[in-house]
C-alpha cells in the first residue's frame, strides 16, 4: 500500500472531526456512535483507527478544532473589532446545537476537561492582551484590573451562550451582548454616548 502523504492524512483527520459534528447536530453527542461517524464521512471503521485511537480521541480532536477557531476569531485591532467577533462567535454557537451537549460530555474525561482547562487559559490570556491595547489606545478604561476584566468578559460571552438557562431572564440576550460587552471594560465609546451633550 503507498504511503499516504501529511496533507492526505490531515484532510482524512479533518473529515471525521467534520462527519462527527453533523452526527452530533443531527442525533447528539451521546447518541452518535463511531458508525455514524465512518457513514457520514464516507470512511472505514480502519480509517478511522489508523486517526484516533478511540472516541475519547476524536473528541479532543474536535475541541482542540474548536478552540483554535475560537482563537482565530476571537481577534480584533480595535475594541469594537473584538466585541463584534465576540458577537459573530456567538451567532455561530447557536448554530451549533449540540456545542453545550459536547462541552457537558467533555466533563465526564480528565483528558477533555484538561484541554478545555488549558484552552480556557489561553484565550483568557488572548483576551487580556488586547485588552492591554486598547486601554492604551484609550479605548477602553476598564473599572478593573486586566486580568479581571478579561475574566469578566469571558463570563458575559459564556454566560450569553449557556443553553442551560431556559427562561429569558436567566441569559444574556445576543441584542444586550454588545452592551454588556462595552460596560464590562470601559467602551469610551459608549461613555462618550452616555455624556448629555
Amino acid at each position: 500500500m503507498p504511503k499516504r502523504s501529511p496533507e492526505y492524512m490531515e484532510s482524512q483527520r479533518l473529515r471525521f472531526c467534520e462527519a462527527a459534528m453533523a452526527c452530533f447536530s443531527r442525533k447528539g453527542v451521546a447518541a452518535s456512535n463511531l458508525n455514524d461517524i465512518c457513514e457520514e464521512a464516507g470512511l472505514s471503521m480502519g480509517a478511522l483507527y489508523k486517526h484516533f485511537s478511540s472516541r475519547e480521541d476524536l473528541l479532543e480532536a474536535i475541541l482542540q478544532l474548536r478552540s483554535e477557531r475560537r482563537n482565530a476569531m476571537l481577534r480584533g485591532e480595535t475594541w469594537l473589532d473584538l466585541r463584534s467577533a465576540l458577537v459573530n462567535y456567538w451567532r455561530e454557537l447557536q448554530g451549533l446545537p449540540f456545542w453545550r451537549e459536547f462541552q457537558g460530555v467533555s466533563d465526564w474525561s480528565e483528558q477533555l476537561r484538561k484541554l478545555r482547562l488549558q484552552q480556557a487559559r489561553l484565550i483568557l490570556m488572548q483576551i487580556q492582551t488586547q485588552l492591554e491595547g486598547y486601554m492604551a489606545r484609550g479605548e477602553i478604561n476598564p473599572p478593573f484590573d486586566l486580568a479581571r476584566t478579561a475574566q469578566l468578559v469571558s463570563i458575559i460571552f459564556d454566560g450569553s451562550s449557556t443553553g442551560i438557562r431556559s427562561s429569558g431572564e436567566l441569559h444574556i440576550m445576543l441584542e444586550d451582548l454588545a452592551a454588556y460587552l462595552d460596560f464590562a471594560v470601559g467602551s469610551r465609546e459608549v461613555q462618550s454616548k452616555r455624556r448629555p451633550g
